[in-house]
């Protein structure tokens, strides 16, 4: 059974769908006006939305819009039932966002079938989002406690040993020891940071938002790429790896983002990629718009690996010995697609991997 308002002028009307419903097994609230209608939604959190388009006051697309624009029912189903037939008005609902247009009069079948229809189309939506919800949270059960516990051990021991030892060892060891600490604790802040930004942008996605997060887009260029990058560089002490040729060109994210979306890249690029190897990371644009790509010879992916990237997800973990959690790739295909833009990866065994990210103009 399920919850349905139905929303419509004509008393008579309502009456005579709400008893078809209810032969369906479904539970009807009815209201006799679009504000009305909005508020039975909002109090009711029905499973699914029937709507007449021409009201007086707030009209059937008025309502529309406004459970649209609500993270909290932008998900719920949404079908207008009208005497408006045209073809005109079937394109103009279904631009707006409904889910299906029904024009009046309609028999009893096929109302129940098409509600059917939605209500089925909307649990498979929710069980497909259950699923990678649970996907998720396994993959994090198995590695985040090891990614945590890396770091930690290395801050612990150090801090332990210098707390002990320190009188007896010279400058320098300590200053080793100090580094080793510092470089751990940079590790488990940016794992910590991107875990965060990657689980806001996935409930994001997973809710329907539509609304991208108020920080996320602005303008930045070539200079948070660079400084994106040579941080990476330094922790990998691979600074001669490092290939820069940056345009003077901009990307439409707020620059902490352009510079997170830089740092997984290449971190990922010299991750996979032997010491001595080159990573190269080009900024470009032209007429359609404006192009990221960072480049590896690294190992590769095969076109399975690839299909599969996710967050919390790693590759052959036990032939090659790596750090990470996986969530690299994950999370700047996040970024990238929230801000307009979209990712693109190449990569076969052997040769490396290009991952590029484009924001079209």
């Amino acid at each position: 059974m399920a919850r349905i308002v139905y929303i419509d002028d004509e008393e008579a009307l309502r009456e005579v769908t709400a008893e078809i419903l209810a032969t369906g097994g479904h539970e009807t609230v009815l209201a006799s006006s679009g504000r009305a209608g909005i508020e039975a939604v909002r109090r009711e959190q029905p499973d699914l939305v029937l709507c007449d388009v021409n009201m007086p006051g707030l009209g059937g697309y008025g309502v529309l819009q406004a459970i649209r624009e609500d993270p909290r029912l932008s998900s719920i189903p949404f079908l207008f039932l009208t005497s408006l037939d045209a073809p005109d008005h079937v394109r103009t609902a279904m631009i707006s966002g409904a889910d299906d247009y029904l024009t009046k009069p309609i028999g009893r079948e096929a109302l129940l079938a098409a509600v059917a229809a939605r209500l089925a189309r909307r649990k498979a939506s929710q069980l497909e989002a259950d699923a990678r919800v649970n996907e998720l949270r396994d993959s994090m059960a198995k590695l985040l406690p090891h990614e945590l516990r890396t770091p930690l051990t290395t801050i612990l021991g150090g801090s332990q040993f210098l707390a002990q030892c320190h009188r007896e060892m010279s400058p320098e060891d300590i200053g080793q020891v100090a580094e080793s600490m510092f470089r751990a604790a940079q590790r488990l802040h940016r794992m910590a940071e991107s875990y965060i930004l990657y689980s806001e942008l996935e409930l994001d996605r997973l809710a329907g938002r539509a609304v991208t997060r108020h920080d996320l887009l602005g303008s930045s260029g070539a200079e948070e790429v660079r400084r994106g990058a040579e941080e990476v560089a330094a922790e990998w002490r691979r600074g001669d790896d490092l290939r820069l040729e940056l345009d003077d060109a901009k990307v439409p994210l707020a620059a902490a983002y352009l510079r997170k979306v830089a740092v997984e890249l290449v971190d990922n690029a010299f991750k996979f990629s032997e010491r001595g190897t080159t990573a190269t990371v080009r900024l470009r644009a032209d007429a359609s718009g404006v192009t990221l790509e960072v480049a590896d010879a690294g190992r590769g992916m095969t076109a399975d690996q690839v299909r599969q990237i996710g967050a919390f997800r790693q590759f052959d973990r036990a032939l090659f010995e790596q750090q990470g959690s996986g969530l690299g790739l994950a999370l700047v295909r996040r970024i990238v697609v929230a801000s307009g833009g979209d990712l693109a990866l190449d990569s076969s065994p052997g040769p490396g991997t290009r991952v590029t990210s484009r924001w079209p103009l």
